[in-house]
């Protein structure tokens, strides 16, 4: 299936708004830029064969040039094509120069010689001719013909076959066609300048439209924040009967291992991405856990469903601002490929580093990275998770956290087991002597505080343990030589 259909398609299937269809990549008219691309480079005698074969013999196929002064290289070429973007200006002006060295009477490829001199005879004989010319749709007139006497180059400039589009700003000066020993023509189209203003203005609206989608999510995410704050803050064990900081702490830790926009084992941002079909899968596997663990049925707070129903939604527009930004970034390399097959000109790696700077599509800026960032400091981290406050021996809340000097942080009656047990070194990094420092200064008062506020069913849990540990020992202890002697 042709990649215009698929476009269509997958713009209907993944249900892309209304408003986004109509600044994604406009594939179709682009294709038929491309055509008249074609049609202008064979009414000069450029088919895409002869481009391959005097492009193809340079040793840099394409150039990019960012200063317009610099836009003329320097070494005698056959053929070059190149992008130029003055600084500060929007415009991007492509530009196809062919050298044609008459000083050269052995030439070692017979067939680029037969090539250039048919090149220059076309040229010529356009420039000695007294009438306008058509062909294969593509309208050249001597009045879009220049030659600039200084450089000794001739700029050519075919219009489309509308007859009103022979007016051109450029005035004729065709006074010098003596033979030079050294010819370098160059070539300024109508249609390729056009095809890549299409583009780039095309790639403006999508950058704009992200951005404002992009402004969306985060407007979405402070609001739910603000609402889940209300509803899932610090409580006591009293008033839990009331809160629904747990299901929330159980909601966000299933997101969490759901891993559904990034995958957290990875070190690199472009191998822990997800793209968009995995991220709908990993999103499907959430609700599903979500589903069967029946938590939703269990809110005290009708408010919690509508929060949670608007952090789906939230989810679910990012992916669909993902899905499209996918389709349209496949689009557009797919034009700039189809482009370099129908005229060799090798523009598909030219175009997106000249652009980059301005464009989001370009650059691959993550908008999923941008927005999950937000999304774990303002929403995520509202609802602490009790693997980041355990003691790492008893593997339980690490009530009353001791840090050492080393930065490892252990529950207290950890370390007094270890004291006890002439272990003084640190369990993690075997810090010499960390336990020994340890003193009342070493209790973190900030996590203490924030344990009995969001943890209080893991809190009295500990003290019960504690206090049965110590009941056990002291009755232990006590007992060991007069046991009952009952039996």
């Amino acid at each position: 299936m042709k990649f215009a259909k698929v476009l269509e398609q997958t713009l209907i299937e993944e249900e892309i708004p209304n408003a986004w269809v109509g600044a994604a990549i406009q594939y179709k008219l682009l294709k038929k830029c491309i055509n008249k691309v074609v049609d202008e480079l064979k009414f000069l005698g450029l088919e895409q064969n002869t481009l391959k074969v005097l492009l193809e013999d340079t040793t840099s196929r394409s150039i990019i040039e960012v200063d317009e002064s610099a836009a003329v290289a320097t070494n005698p070429v056959i053929a070059e094509y190149s992008l130029t973007r003055s600084k500060g200006s929007s415009s991007i002006k492509p530009m196809l120069k062919i050298t044609i060295d008459y000083s050269q009477e052995d030439y070692t490829d017979d067939h680029i010689v037969e090539l250039g001199v048919e090149l220059k005879e076309k040229i010529e004989k356009l420039l000695n001719s007294e009438e306008d010319e058509e062909e294969g749709g593509v309208y050249l007139s001597k009045r879009n013909i220049v030659e600039l006497k200084e450089n000794n180059v001739l700029i050519l400039s075919p219009q489309t076959s509308q007859k009103d589009d022979q007016h051109s700003d450029i005035q004729s000066n065709n006074s010098n066609n003596k033979r030079e020993k050294k010819n370098e023509i160059i070539i300024v189209l109508n249609s390729d300048s056009k095809f890549f203003q299409m583009l780039d203005s095309e790639l403006e609206a999508l950058d704009k439209l992200q951005k404002d989608e992009e402004g969306k999510l985060m407007q979405e995410v402070e609001n739910i924040s603000g609402v889940v704050k209300t509803l899932a803050g610090p409580s006591t064990v009293k008033a839990l009967k009331r809160s629904d900081l747990y299901k929330w702490r159980e909601i966000f830790r299933i997101y969490l291992d759901s891993e559904v926009f990034f995958r957290y084992n990875e070190t690199s941002i472009a191998n822990s991405e997800r793209n968009s079909g995995q991220i709908k899968q990993k999103f499907g596997q959430f609700m599903d856990r979500v589903t069967k663990s029946d938590i939703l049925s269990q809110f005290h707070n009708k408010k919690s469903l509508i929060a949670f129903n608007n952090f789906v939604a939230m989810n679910e527009h990012l992916l669909k601002v993902l899905q499209f930004q996918a389709i349209n970034t496949t689009a557009m390399r797919k034009i700039l490929k189809k482009f370099d097959k129908q005229t060799s000109l090798g523009v598909s790696h030219v175009f997106p580093k000249l652009v980059s700077a301005d464009h989001i599509f370009i650059t691959g800026a993550s908008l999923a990275q941008s927005i999950c960032f937000v999304m774990q400091n303002s929403l995520l981290q509202l609802i602490p998770q009790l693997d980041d406050y355990t003691c790492p021996i008893c593997c339980s809340v690490a009530f009353k956290p001791i840090k050492l000097l080393c930065g490892h942080l252990f529950c207290v009656r950890c370390l007094v087991k270890l004291k006890g047990q002439d272990k003084t070194n640190c369990p993690i990094c075997r810090h010499e002597g960390a336990i020994l420092q340890a003193d009342s200064s070493n209790l973190d008062l900030v996590k203490l505080e924030l344990m009995q506020k969001y943890f209080p069913l893991e809190v009295k849990e500990k003290l019960r343990e504690r206090d049965k540990e110590r009941y056990d020992e002291m009755v232990g202890n006590g007992n060991r030589h007069n046991k009952c002697a009952v039996q």
